[in-house]
């Protein structure tokens, strides 16, 4: 009984010491057109949309930090601007 005790409590202090939190929040996402540190990890291709009829530079960047926050990323490198505001697209990276 000791020894199972034991064993669970080492186990959970190791699956509880993560190096970064299971998801970060959209406040804590940096968004650049520069490029990532050498130490972040490509996450994949992320889109931000504003699907209103008077779009805004700040809802679509709104919405590419939740799609950021889905894919566990701390940082955007944004590449393209739709014209009218509209879009915006990047790349979302994981930066220790």
């Amino acid at each position: 009984m000791f020894r199972s005790i034991l064993s669970f409590s080492t186990l959970m202090l190791f699956l509880g010491c993560g190096s970064h939190p299971v998801l970060p929040e959209k406040s804590d996402i940096k968004v650049s057109r520069e490029n990532p540190d050498s130490d972040c990890k490509s996450l994949g291709p992320i889109e931000g949309r504003s699907l209103k009829v008077d779009a805004k530079y700040e809802d679509a960047l709104e919405d590419l930090k939740s799609e950021a926050v889905q894919k566990g990323a701390n940082f955007v490198q944004v590449q393209t601007l739709g014209a009218l505001g509209g879009a915006i697209r990047g790349e979302a990276y994981f930066c220790d």
